[in-house]
């Protein structure tokens, strides 16, 4: 098959309309996920000409695509996808081709390939490091995991390196080599193998009696002809308009800083103390899928510098916060599960009452009046058989928006929790109003000498705080 390609000819090519399923399927994601790019990769100059002023460039490009037939039709679809809305989308797609084209350069001079190839991941994901079009091809270049993992880069719970755009495109370009010696230096077939895959070009070509550049693309199912076009109409877009030099503008040095954690620490815990989104810092450090920094990372964790400082400081109490957060979980976890194995149910929703059995009762009466089963009762109060005395004490779940069928008057049958007496501090109290996400343990931090404990003792209230209430803060000093 090989001694076939080496006699691979380029011939004109005869469509007229196809492509359209590509523009469908694989512009429209890309373009709806670009917008987000744009809050960390801002254009700063908005005065822009849409459309963009025509210049003429020297631009070789692949040979292959001159062969391609003229298809007006298809050409003005890809562009009025990208001129619609004051051309917004071209100049957001530039903007993110710009700022990575150097390490694509890099990478691909390094294997002494040719710099056209910087042209696969604008056309295959819109340069957007985090683009996953499907379950098993992720990053800029659209690395499938087989190939990703082939060439070195690492992926697990924690980070994907197809993310990363210097480690990408460092795959990409070893895999790109080994293309070009595979395909005897024939572009289109490397274009083609590493849109799709290998097996995919091979079968192509093993069904054709005649191997040439027409019989080979006439082949191809209309996505994979849609997007030799578009490879296409970008070349001549870059070529022929002209790129503002304010797309380059943006310093990832100068605005963001790199940032190391003693321990683990995710992303939530970041964005509760500080004002950034989980969103935001995951569009900032794409390689990081698990949304946790960790220690001594290969990878850089990048935040904007406006808030790294904060961060510096405060760091090792963010950890402290997220460990008692997970005690806390695992408490609840454990207290859940015994409730389960029990039968107790959800005590947010249900409140436990102290039945003391009187002269007449039976089990199935007591159940009926209080909306239960008998078998939960059994269960909750650990009993053998049906049998009830007179006087003995059982507990009854019922929803805190009920009324238990208690008898009149008897001090037995109250509730069996007791409130807290608050027991204020010394002075005159500080009031303070409990905001959305605040737990006591951070309400205390901003108080010198406060701790969770001395509020709940304060107050007369358990952890369990909700937005609008008013606590009493006293002076420790």
């Amino acid at each position: 098959m090989r001694n076939i390609i080496l006699f691979f000819a380029f011939i004109g090519l005869h469509w007229v309309s196809v492509g359209q399923d590509f523009s469908i399927n694989r512009i429209e994601p890309m373009l709806s996920a670009q917008k987000e790019l744009m809050n960390i990769y801002p254009i700063r100059n908005q005065q822009l000409d849409c459309p963009p002023k025509i210049i003429h460039h020297t631009h070789a490009g692949f040979r292959f695509l001159d062969s391609l037939d003229s298809n007006n039709e298809l050409d003005d679809l890809f562009l009025s996808i990208f001129i619609k809305n004051n051309c917004a989308n071209f100049y957001n797609v530039l903007t993110t081709h710009k700022l990575f084209l150097p390490e694509y350069i890099a990478a691909l001079k390094k294997h002494d390939l040719d710099t056209n190839y910087a042209l696969l991941p604008l056309t295959m994901s819109a340069d957007n490091p985090s683009l996953k079009y499907n379950t098993d091809k992720s990053g800029a270049w659209q690395l499938s995991f087989v190939n990703a993992r082939k060439y070195g880069l690492q992926i697990d719970a924690y980070f994907d390196e197809r993310n990363d755009i210097q480690k990408s495109s460092e795959a990409a370009a070893k895999y790109l080599k080994f293309l070009q010696k595979y395909y005897l230096n024939n572009d289109l077939l490397v274009v083609t193998a590493f849109y799709t895959s290998v097996p995919f070009v091979n079968k192509h070509l093993n069904q054709l009696e005649n191997v040439n550049t027409k019989s080979f693309v006439s082949s191809l199912p209309p996505e994979i002809k849609g997007y030799l076009f578009y490879l296409r109409s970008w070349g001549n877009w870059i070529e022929n308009f002209g790129v503002p030099q304010s797309l380059t503008s943006f310093n990832k040095d100068l605005e963001w800083s790199k940032i190391e954690s003693v321990d683990t620490l995710s992303f939530e815990t970041i964005s509760q103390f500080m004002d950034i989104s989980v969103r935001k810092m995951e569009l900032m450090n794409p390689a990081y899928t698990g949304k946790y920094v960790l220690p001594h990372s290969s990878i850089p964790f990048y935040l904007p510098k406006k808030i790294a400082s904060d961060f510096s400081k405060n760091h090792v109490e963010f950890i402290a916060f997220q460990k008692e957060q997970a005690e806390r979980k695992k408490k609840e976890l454990a207290e859940q599960k015994k409730r389960m194995e029990s039968g107790i149910p959800d005590l947010n929703k249900f409140k436990a009452v102290t039945y003391t059995v009187k002269s007449g009762d039976v089990l199935g009466k007591i159940a009926d009046r209080n909306n239960l089963r008998v078998s939960q009762i059994k269960q909750w109060n650990n009993l053998a058989s049906d049998r009830i005395d007179i006087g003995q004490k059982l507990v009854l779940y019922v929803p805190k928006s009920s009324n238990v069928d208690l008898p009149p008057d008897t001090d037995d049958n109250k509730i069996s929790t007791k409130p807290v007496t608050p027991k204020p501090g010394s002075g005159s109290p500080q009031i303070y109003t409990v905001k959305p996400g605040e737990s006591l343990w951070l309400i205390a931090k901003k108080f010198p000498g406060v701790s969770a404990e001395n509020i709940m003792g304060w107050n007369g209230c358990t952890d369990k705080i909700s937005p609008g209430m008013e606590l009493k803060i006293y002076s420790t000093k």
